[in-house]
């Protein structure tokens, strides 16, 4: 079985239609940003697509209340959160105080959750202390040496893109068994002109082969373990959809 790639942040318009997913020819973690966009992509079943349960920590604002039991409704009907987090850019505490509901719920209910930390790794990882979950995905990390030393130890796995392998920060301290592939499509695009599109991970995947050493076979058979563990955490390998399930049950966990 030719091990397909892996996309653990992506961002995709709800309406891409079905077929377009399924001719990326890989697995993609497509995120959502608002709670708008909770209820389509509840309803969508794609065959390698899943679509996360996520508030944007940029998007929220003070004068709109956050709807907490909308989304803990919406994540118990959902595989993965995200994109959830922390930004610089982010109005505290307020972002503070909704990322920490939602690993109040995350903690509720068991999901992998991925998460931003832009300019804010620090309070990030001091969240997850305060916080921990089974599953956390510290998506584009940009966290300092102690601190991804302190997010190693709390769990976290961590998803790359083709900017870390042009201005690496992180790759060199990361476990095999902690790392993912991503894009972030279409945000990475400025820095990765490969990622043209979800599941282009090619740069980073041959910055990871060149570290670790490994063909693209054996990259891709790690990645997959590591996802498959991410799940396995949650308890939630069985409702994962069909051809996923083939591919993690091809290279194990």
């Amino acid at each position: 079985m030719i091990i397909p790639p892996l996309d653990a942040h992506a961002h995709i318009a709800l309406s891409v239609d079905r077929d377009d997913l399924v001719g990326l020819g890989a697995a993609v973690l497509a995120m959502t940003r608002e709670e708008t966009e909770w209820a389509d992509a509840l309803k969508r079943q794609d065959e390698m697509t899943i679509w996360g349960i996520g508030a944007h920590p940029r998007l929220l604002t003070q004068d709109r209340p956050f709807a907490m039991d909308a989304f803990e409704e919406a994540v118990e009907k959902a595989l993965i959160v995200g994109e959830v987090g922390l930004d610089r850019q982010a109005s505290a505490p307020r972002a503070a105080d909704v990322f920490d509901e939602v690993l109040a719920v995350v903690q509720r209910h068991a999901r992998p959750v991925s998460i931003h930390s832009v300019g804010a790794t620090g309070p990030v990882v001091s969240a997850l202390k305060r916080r921990p979950v089974d599953a956390p995905i510290l998506h584009w990390w940009r966290g300092t040496p102690s601190e991804t030393e302190e997010a190693i130890r709390l769990g976290a796995f961590f998803s790359l893109n083709g900017a870390e392998a042009r201005n690496p920060k992180v790759l060199s301290m990361l476990p095999k068994d902690r790392v993912l592939t991503e894009t972030d499509y279409p945000h990475t695009r400025r820095y990765d002109p490969a990622a043209r599109q979800p599941a282009a991970v090619g740069t980073i995947e041959k910055a990871l082969m060149e570290q670790w050493r490994v063909d693209q076979s054996e990259l891709r058979h790690q990645v997959w373990r590591n996802f498959g563990r991410l799940f396995d955490r949650c308890d939630l390998l069985d409702d994962l959809p069909p051809s996923i399930q083939e591919t993690i049950l091809t290279v194990g966990f």
